[in-house]
């Protein structure tokens, strides 16, 4: 399998494979092929619901960052390791 390269100007967009609820504020996602379920707590369930494909993962560290007073350096490295997570158990594809 090839692997896909994330850095901040990257945009992302739920997989056809996923599926969420959002339960007192944290996501539990399953994949729809696999059963598998994930839970993401406060601050994974705001950036789940920014990956409409349209917003960089960069922007989506600004956005979290500013929201939750972070270095946005911090942030930002935090999301793409949570984005890689995603997108190898293909809840999330590239646009």
């Amino acid at each position: 399998m090839e692997k896909t390269i994330l850095d901040a100007n990257t945009r992302l967009r739920h997989s056809a494979n996923a599926t969420y609820q959002t339960i007192e504020g944290e996501a539990v996602l399953i994949h729809l092929q696999t059963g598998d379920y994930y839970s993401l707590d406060e601050v994974g369930t705001v950036f789940w619901e920014l990956l409409d494909g349209t917003q960089t993962l960069g922007g989506c560290a600004v956005k979290i960052a500013t929201e939750y007073n972070a270095p946005v350096e911090v942030v930002t490295a935090d999301l793409l390791e949570l984005a890689a997570n995603l997108v190898k158990e293909r809840l999330v594809e590239k646009v």
